[in-house]
């Protein structure tokens, strides 16, 4: 994949929690509410679609000024994933966190599902949040369906978090004092596992 004499490099951490402090679906309901943390840009999924479409279809080399992204494309796509421990782990001591979600490779149709019980799926509202101009432009210049952008994009939200909808309030005022923007994007439904 890479020539010769370039590499790439990637790091990883493994944590530990106490069994009786896991998240999981256990206690999601039907009416919570998600609430959507903002990603920095396309964090490190869905690069080979990008590859494809900005320097194949469209013959870019990523110097090119973008008005739309404010700088280059290579800026842009070389942004850093935003992390989400110094955001969330106060939320998670403080406030009765039902699920959490990582939009990572699988966008919001894989990743959802994964923290709601069987018998649960989600409503999103697209429409909550303004999705970043990188996202518009994947899309216009690879002509992509936008199902396969949700599908393969964080599309401007990486983390979800899944409470109810009292918490969901004071959540959004705790991280409103602290200068972070969150978006109610929807709510869990009954039925079909599914976004």
């Amino acid at each position: 994949f890479y020539p010769a004499g370039e590499y790439d490099i990637a790091g990883f951490s493994v944590g530990i929690v106490e069994r009786s402090k896991l998240i999981t679906s256990d206690r999601v309901r039907a009416g919570d509410v998600l609430l959507g943390l903002p990603s920095s840009g396309v964090h490190s999924n869905g690069y080979s679609l990008v590859r494809k479409i900005c320097f194949e279809c469209m013959g870019f080399n990523g110097g090119e000024y973008v008005e739309e992204l404010g700088g280059t494309l290579g800026e842009e796509l070389l942004t850093p994933t935003r992390l989400y421990p110094r955001v969330c782990l106060p939320l998670i001591r403080s406030f009765d966190i039902h699920g959490m979600v990582h939009i990572t490779g699988g966008g919001f149709y894989e990743n959802i599902p994964r923290a709601l019980p069987e018998n649960m799926g989600a409503e999103i509202d697209a429409s909550a949040w303004e999705m970043p101009a990188i996202f518009r432009l994947l899309q216009k210049w690879g002509n992509v369906d936008r199902t396969e952008m949700y599908r393969t994009f964080n599309m401007g939200i990486g983390m979800v978090l899944i409470v109810s909808p009292g918490e969901a309030e004071r959540i959004a005022a705790r991280l409103a004092e602290e200068r972070e923007r969150v978006y109610r994007i929807g709510h869990v439904t009954e039925g079909a596992h599914e976004v």
